[in-house]
């Protein structure tokens, strides 16, 4: 009796865990697919769901490789690609490759108090710099303090001629991504 009971466990947690598999990839293939075109105009439709994007690995960042940015055809749009919890860095190597990426779309508001903080940040003696919370932020980590607080001044100035109350910069956090040939 005690056989059949646990032959009837395994069986029954088989299926379970392969159903588990099936919405797992079912969740895979129904994540929508964004095309770097219309990325910019349609991301906010999406922020903090998963996405598939494809593109072309235009660079990947040399200090941290935390950070690559991927195109399409014309490199004048980029959709940045940040590493999520399950991948270390982005390897230089990728740079030309052509991938497809699943990660979860992040939004990142700009408004009054994020500059602020910002600006706060950098008054601060440079050895205090790193404990920021805007380190290692969307281009700015290898600035000097001037141009920082140029980029701080050209944020409220875009905020004012937008009549706004935040700017919004898209990416996606990579969960996985493949190299397509």
């Amino acid at each position: 009796m005690r056989s059949i009971a646990a032959i009837f466990i395994l069986v029954a947690a088989f299926f379970v865990s392969c159903n588990n598999a099936a919405k797992e990839e079912a969740n895979a293939n129904d994540t929508v697919l964004l095309t770097v075109a219309v990325f910019d105009t349609t991301a906010y439709n999406y922020v903090d769901k998963p996405v598939w994007i494809e593109g072309t690995v235009t660079h990947t960042c040399k200090h941290s490789g935390k950070r690559m940015f991927i195109a399409d055809g014309n490199d004048s749009i980029l959709v940045e690609i940040t590493t999520g919890p399950d991948i270390v860095k982005f390897d230089e190597a990728l740079i030309g490759s052509r991938l497809k990426v699943l990660g979860i779309l992040k939004e990142l508001r700009i408004d009054e108090k994020y500059l602020n903080e910002w600006e706060a940040e950098l008054k601060q003696p440079v050895e205090n710099h790193d404990a920021g919370v805007h380190t290692g932020q969307k281009g700015h980590e290898d600035q000097p303090a001037d141009a920082k607080f140029e980029q701080i001044n050209s944020y409220r100035q875009q905020l004012k001629d937008l009549n706004t109350d935040h700017l919004s910069f898209y990416s996606i956090e990579a969960v996985s991504f493949t190299e397509l040939k």
